[in-house]
């Protein structure tokens, strides 16, 4: 069985090779253990359109679509394509369609010929159940045939990233926040807290922004207009220091700095109320007209559930990881706001974050590291001891899952 390895290289399987998976929100990132980053990297998005009197398909199955070949029909326009998003909010919702992604993901994205030889590290939300992750194994082992599979939860890999086993793992994703205190690998799961103000909801914001402020992206296509928001976001947005004071300020930033060029090389400006405004969710929910805890109150509280003999180390160790933690000026305003908050009082100083500037493929590539030790073959699930026993699989899962 061959893969292509990255640039032109390409060389046989090795079955010591773990297949990380990193099923995200808003992307889905996929490579080999070991790698530094990800090899491939997909868009959330199944289309599926109807295939008439095909004899191979005798009950009109609609064909489904993903990746660079979903990518080539819409921009062809030639099938009438019903687009959807198979996970949502951190957890898969259509079983049915993921299914045919992960194989496509192994068959067309990384060329695997015989799936059965496949070791899986499979990356999911720490908050997601046994239960669930017992019926993805389902599709593994039964439908795909995958010699073995390990779920991992993404705050411990996210801090495995880093090099680190304890620690508080802040993950600022697409669709959800987690700030999860780590201790040896393993999440205390009675101190976990999560949000949903997250990447989605800013980027939802900022498109508001841009229509209040007369910024019309009207003439590009659905997808055209999505990419330039999330652009704008990533590029041109900043966490404040001092939101009330810098919205309504004189705008200080240079012509270059202030200034986006659309696609069709019109330039618009971007202004204090348009740069900072969006991002101010993580610290204000009142911005979205939410209710909900602020991200330093959401750190604050998993630190206070804790253990006062672990408080120190997670303090010290704050690691930073997803797209949505990428904002510049975010770690200052959190010392910032923190310090203010936390009980007691504390010095800025004691709170070290962690901030890897790959930080938004932070839990792939601990993924990749824990895939290339020699250890996870006696985490992993293989395929002969789930068969052996049919009615005790619910339990290797609990036995199994980190």
């Amino acid at each position: 069985m061959k893969i292509n390895k990255r640039a032109t290289m390409e060389s046989e399987y090795d079955q010591k090779d773990i297949v990380v998976i990193d099923n995200g929100t808003d992307t889905i990132k996929v490579g080999i253990s070991g790698e530094d980053y990800p090899r491939l990297i997909y868009d959330n998005k199944c289309g599926s359109h109807s295939v008439q009197n095909d004899n191979d398909n005798p009950n009109n199955k609609p064909q489904l679509l993903f990746g660079q070949d979903l990518k080539k029909v819409i921009k062809e326009k030639k099938l009438n394509v019903q687009l959807s998003n198979p996970i949502k909010d951190g957890k898969i919702d259509n079983v049915e369609s993921m299914k045919e992604f992960w194989q496509y993901i192994l068959e067309d994205g990384l060329q695997i010929s015989e799936l059965q030889q496949v070791n899986l590290l499979i990356i999911d939300q720490v908050k997601n159940s046994k239960e669930y992750k017992s019926k993805l194994a389902e599709v593994f082992f039964d439908y795909l045939k995958v010699q073995s599979v390990l779920f991992m939860n993404s705050a411990t890999l996210s801090l495995f990233s880093t090099g680190l086993v304890s620690g508080l793992s802040i993950e600022l994703g697409h669709a959800v926040n987690t700030v999860v205190p780590i201790y040896q690998g393993f999440p205390i799961m009675h101190a976990l807290e999560f949000s949903h103000i997250s990447g989605a909801e800013i980027t939802q914001c900022l498109e508001n922004d841009l229509k209040t402020y007369e910024i019309s992206l009207d003439k590009f296509s659905e997808e055209e207009k999505q990419w330039i928001i999330k652009d704008i976001k990533e590029t041109m947005c900043y966490i404040a220091s001092d939101y009330e004071m810098q919205i309504n300020s004189e705008d200080n930033f240079t012509e270059e700095e202030r200034s986006y060029e659309l696609p069709d090389e019109q330039v618009i400006h971007i202004t204090p109320k348009i740069r900072y405004h969006s991002s101010e969710a993580l610290f204000n929910s009142a911005v979205l007209n939410k209710t909900g805890f602020s991200l330093p109150q959401m750190i604050v509280n998993s630190i206070q559930r804790c253990d006062k003999e672990l408080r120190q180390e997670l303090v010290s160790n704050m690691v930073l990881g997803g797209g949505t933690s990428m904002f510049q000026g975010l770690i200052s305003r959190l010392q910032d706001d923190i310090c203010q908050i936390y009980p007691g009082g504390a010095m800025r100083s004691e709170f070290n974050f962690v901030a890897d500037f790959q930080r938004k493929y932070s839990a792939w590539i601990g993924g990749s590291m824990l895939g290339s030790l020699k250890t996870f073959q006696s985490l992993a699930i293989n395929k002969q001891e789930y068969e052996e026993n049919p009615e005790g699989k619910m339990s290797l899962i609990h036995k199994r899952t980190f």
